[in-house]
């Protein structure tokens, strides 16, 4: 099939799916032009590898889910039926069988995972995944990530990585990177840690924290007016989806729909990305390496903002708005926050990885001159240099594809 599908193969094989297949997979290519090339690859891939299995095969593939489904009270969907409201979402998460459901879903798409895997050969993508934690940490004495060092080996650097970050960034984001387009090459999620020189002259797609302030506050302003009832978070959610926010995000992700619609997409995602500077780079770093797929990617946390009293226990609550106190840097907390999720950063990058790809991963401090290298091959002996430093990454991402 073309790139877009063909609109009556798509529905008359969304028509024999299971029902609670339809509200997803018709959201997706409803939203094509804002899906990321590896997104399209993926989703192009598997409906093309379902369209060519016999009736016989299809039919034992998906028959564990229509019979759950059978037994399940389901919302109203058809063959049409495009996204789950909230209270859609309620009422599948409610039902006894929803873990079985689940459970036979997760089945499913591993073999279809596996059928396209299998139906032809897959290149070698090297990837390169950086979590920077700020400077000014309270660091303990110990090293850090102990769980992770078991795995990897820490490197000497001939001075604190503070002096190196943005040289390394730099030439990781204006590496020659033949064969990968240009939204697939480098990401950077910023947490208030690299300089704003960086940020607006490198080529990367670069997410920033404090750049992204006023889209921030308009979600947060509206998402604090919403009523105590699943209708209005409903049509909240749908209007601040059909926002303009082109003018709220800055000239460079407005001219980039995909990420343009990821930004929305993360800041409403519900998990303190809206609230949390670091909560916005963990889960940023964790989506794109799942939707996007980057070949570099790099996390930079930064100092949180000591949650005030009588603010923050809500969600979406903006705690300038609650309480006017004056901002106060909490050091400690951004320490915990930053070892956690700079971890969490690093399972995702092992959870969406492809069999035959192979990461590297690095974990420093900028106040350290060591860096934790976690699935390289070559590491320098002695304290590596800038240079060293630079050189080691970029011959890993040059290896075989």
């Amino acid at each position: 099939m073309p790139e877009r599908a063909n609109t009556a193969v798509r529905r008359e094989l969304i028509s024999r799916l299971p029902r609670t297949f339809a509200p997803a997979l018709n959201d997706q290519l409803r939203q094509w032009d804002f899906l990321f090339p590896a997104e399209r690859r993926s989703l192009q891939a598997q409906l093309d590898w379902i369209s060519r299995l016999s009736s016989e095969v299809f039919r034992q593939l998906f028959a564990p889910i229509f019979a759950l489904e059978s037994r399940m009270e389901l919302p109203r969907w058809n063959a049409n039926t495009a996204g789950m409201s909230v209270q859609d979402v309620g009422i599948l998460a409610r039902s006894p069988l929803y873990p079985q459901w689940r459970a036979e879903v997760e089945k499913v798409f591993a073999q279809i995972d596996a059928g396209v895997q299998e139906s032809g050969p897959q290149p070698v993508l090297p990837r390169l995944v950086i979590c920077v934690l700020p400077g000014s940490l309270p660091l303990p004495d110990r090293p850090l990530w102990p769980e992770l060092a078991r795995d990897g080996k820490w490197i000497a650097l001939d001075k604190p990585l503070a002096g190196m970050v943005v040289p390394l960034a730099s030439a990781l984001a204006r590496r020659d990177a033949p064969g990968i387009e240009d939204v697939e090459r480098t990401w950077i999620f910023e947490g208030q840690t690299l300089p704003g020189s960086l940020i607006e002259s490198t080529p990367a797609t670069v997410l920033s924290w404090a750049s992204l302030a006023a889209l921030r506050r308009e979600f947060l302003k509206r998402l604090n007016s919403i009523g105590r009832d699943l209708g209005a978070v409903d049509q909240t959610t749908d209007a601040l989806r059909r926002m303009d926010i082109n003018g709220l995000v800055g000239a460079r992700i407005a001219a980039m729909p995909a990420v343009r619609e990821f930004v929305r997409a993360l800041l409403l995602s519900g998990n303190g990305s809206l609230v949390f500077n670091n909560s916005f780079v963990q889960w940023g770093a964790s989506e794109a390496l799942r939707r996007v797929q980057p070949q570099v990617l790099i996390a930079s946390f930064g100092i949180r903002q000591k949650i005030k009293p009588f603010s923050g226990t809500v969600l979406f609550e903006d705690q300038n708005r609650s309480n006017p106190v004056p901002d106060e840097d909490d050091p400690a907390g951004s320490l915990t926050d930053a070892l956690i999720l700079s971890k969490y950063v690093y399972l995702a990058a092992q959870r969406t990885a492809r069999p035959q790809d192979r990461t590297m991963t690095l974990l420093a401090s900028c106040d350290l001159d060591r860096v934790l290298v976690l699935g390289g091959d070559a590491v320098p002996r002695g304290p590596a240099s800038e240079q060293e430093l630079t050189r080691m990454t970029l011959d890993w991402l040059k290896i075989a594809r």
